[in-house]
């Protein structure tokens, strides 16, 4: 039986061609048969995202799998699955979560819904493996975001990268398909 991936997108229209899409496309063809790679789309992706309706679709993703699983979030996808961890945390289900060019949102403003708890990781949590990527030519999200995290969360596997841009369209995949394979 084959492992599962469950993918957390992008902000923005994730149709054949856009957002995540084609990243989630070519890392289906780099894991081959041995995962199965779900991409739910989140609620109101195109019009008006929030995290909690993305946190909600999330936990009732989790909760409807079987087995192991890893999350794999991109940009935003990413700023949700490690929020989430740090708020609802992951149970053992949970073999690992890895990120691709995510975000780091500061407490000000609108962007406090997206930004971490003030105390995460809090001391008695346990969270699963944490693999990070971001390529220095990220157009959208600067790569220094890398590094916050980094700094944040220290056990995790960071992984900086060169010419994958922001939606992982170019560059071999081996990387990111070799960590989740080892996850």
């Amino acid at each position: 039986m084959p492992g599962t991936v469950l993918v957390v997108h992008s902000s923005g229209p994730q149709g054949p061609g856009e957002g995540s899409e084609p990243f989630v496309r070519r890392l289906r063809e780099g894991l081959g048969g041995e995962f199965e790679v779900l991409f739910p789309v989140m609620p109101g992706t195109e019009d008006d995202p929030h995290y909690g309706p993305w946190r909600d679709r999330l936990s009732a993703e989790l909760d409807a799998l079987d087995g192991k699983v890893i999350v794999f979030g991109h940009s935003v996808g990413g700023s949700v699955a490690l929020k989430y961890g740090g708020e609802v945390g992951f149970g053992e289900n949970v073999a690992g979560l890895v990120s691709a060019a995510t975000p780091y949102w500061g407490t000000s403003d609108w962007e406090e819904e997206w930004a971490l708890p003030e105390d995460w990781p809090a001391e008695d949590l346990q969270l699963p493996p944490i693999v990070l990527f971001h390529s220095r030519d990220d157009e959208e999200i600067p790569f220094a975001h890398l590094d916050r995290y980094a700094k944040r969360v220290p056990e995790a596997e960071v992984h900086p990268l060169d010419g994958y841009g922001h939606l992982y369209e170019r560059g071999d995949l081996t990387p990111i398909v070799d960590a989740i394979r080892a996850l």
